[in-house]
């Protein structure tokens, strides 16, 4: 059975040999994304028996999660399935640089194919604005070729005159740029499309307002790539999705993937699948800094483990630790660096359950990524709640219920 399995860190696994033995046994999994699956004889663990352990390092000694929390997560988005919220979801949840449950619940669409968390890809929606943009403005920040506190000019001068000089890039980061939420589109291309959203006019004065923009991430977006003199994908490809092994992560999978959850349906009622659900970054050819990723609940599990493991996870350092925290503090509002943290009013995805140092993100199709630096907790959560458009709209209520019982799987 797929249902409820245990993920083994691969370093743990090899640094440990000999498990313990003594309980009811649990299954367990090393497949990780894409890639042939190595399935290990079930084992069991418990207290009793100990064998002698090699020495560990600390990073590789986290307290696992209890179990009937992390249960009763997947029990609440199987009821979601239930009462039509969404065809289906793919759940991750673990702690540190270890993945403790990964796994699919419900249908891909109405065709009544399940959902698997290791292969059905998912339209992240404004996760891409994290685990793409801001990803790729750490990675430029830590290397100097990025000034949070540049003007965006320095980088893109077409974004130019008036107080749009007194833009800086971390006015764009953390949404108080005075850009509009969104804007129109002119041009027959994709760069001329682009070149339309970057003349947008702003609405507010810099740095007093946080509006919450799609455009200020799509001129972002334009600003990186300029910073790193190639295509924001090419450097996530190398820098990040390749050596964490997020084999599934891309922009624009294609009309028609198999393998993608479809957000939403043609003229002629048939779903689509494998194409931006976001207008502006459909318009923009589906690569954009707002909106265009497709990812794997499998996939961004590494991703989130990379995180709340201080920027590395099993060999593969992506981000130093010390930027990580960088960019995790609050601006303005509830706004970090690319990265939303906790309301305080408890309104928000996680609720009063995550500490005040927990960051993540959401997304308009049903998606979410919040990390807990507090326990070293994380969740992942994906769906395609917007495919069935008179479904009953309960995703924050659910985000702040996975959120809960991580934190409580921690305790």
């Amino acid at each position: 059975m797929r249902n409820h399995l245990v993920r083994i860190n691969a370093r743990w696994r090899r640094a440990a040999g000999v498990l313990l033995a003594g309980s009811a046994p649990v299954a367990a999994s090393v497949a990780w994304g894409e890639g042939p699956r190595h399935e290990i004889a079930p084992v069991v663990l418990a207290a009793a028996h100990a064998v002698p352990m090699p020495t560990l390092k600390p990073e590789d000694i986290v307290p696992t999660l209890a179990r009937r929390p992390l249960e009763g997560a997947v029990d609440a988005v199987r009821a979601e399935v239930k009462r039509g919220a969404f065809p289906g979801a793919a759940l991750a949840m673990g702690r540190g640089g270890h993945a403790e449950l990964v796994q699919g619940v419900g249908a891909v669409a109405g065709n009544g194919e399940t959902v698997d968390a290791e292969r059905t890809v998912y339209d992240l929606a404004s996760l891409t604005k994290v685990v793409a943009t801001t990803t790729a403005a750490m990675l430029l920040y830590e290397e100097g070729r990025l000034e949070l506190d540049a003007p965006v000019s320095r980088y893109l001068p077409e974004f130019s005159g008036g107080n749009r000089d007194e833009v800086t890039v971390r006015h764009l980061l953390a949404h108080t740029a005075g850009l509009p939420a969104g804007a129109g589109t002119r041009g027959a291309t994709a760069e001329a499309r682009l070149a339309s959203l970057v003349a947008t006019p702003l609405v507010h004065e810099p740095g007093k307002k946080v509006v919450y923009s799609d455009v200020g991430f799509v001129v972002l977006f334009a600003v990186l790539e300029r910073a790193a003199g190639e295509p924001v994908p090419a450097l996530l490809e190398r820098r990040v999705w390749t050596p964490l092994g997020m084999n599934a992560t891309r922009f624009n999978p294609g009309a028609g993937c198999a393998r993608c959850a479809p957000t939403w349906k043609s003229k002629e009622g048939r779903p689509v699948a494998g194409v931006v659900h976001d207008p502006i970054a459909r318009k923009l050819g589906g690569v954009a800094g707002n909106a265009g990723l497709f990812s794997t609940a499998a996939d961004l599990s590494r991703y989130a483990a990379m995180l709340a493991n201080g920027g590395h996870l099993e060999g593969a350092r992506v981000l130093k630790a010390e930027t990580i925290d960088t960019f995790a503090v609050r601006q303005k509002g509830t706004r970090a660096l690319g990265w939303e943290t906790p309301s305080a009013n408890g309104t928000g995805p996680v609720g009063r359950s995550m500490s005040d140092r927990a960051f993540g993100h959401t997304g308009f199709t049903g998606t979410s990524l919040w990390v807990d630096p507090a326990n070293q907790t994380w969740a992942v959560l994906l769906s395609n709640r917007v495919y069935n458009t008179d479904a009953p709209n309960r995703i924050q209520k659910l985000r702040r219920t996975v959120h809960a019982l991580v934190t409580e799987a921690a305790e």
